[in-house]
């Protein structure tokens, strides 16, 4: 994935957001879009799961007013691996 795409998934979880998607409704949670089996498959649909994940994220706390303590969080949090 390129970064302009992972920009993209980014700012379509922002925009799910704002239209009033709850985070569940994210299009990777979707039966369809699971992976069956391929690790670089897997790797991939992780990769954009969370890319659209963080946008909503990022929109709520924005809109709660928390968008500093997300971030900070964020930083603090340490790096899982994949399937973990």
């Amino acid at each position: 994935m390129t970064i302009e795409e992972l920009m993209d998934l980014q700012e379509e979880g922002s925009r799910a957001r704002i239209l009033g998607l709850r985070a569940y409704e994210n299009p990777y949670l979707r039966p369809d879009r699971l992976p069956k089996g391929d690790p670089v498959a897997v790797g991939d649909w992780v990769a954009r799961h969370d890319a659209w994940k963080f946008g909503w994220e990022a929109e709520d706390a924005s809109r709660d007013g928390t968008i500093s303590k997300f971030f900070r969080d964020l930083l603090r949090s340490p790096i899982q691996p994949v399937g973990a």
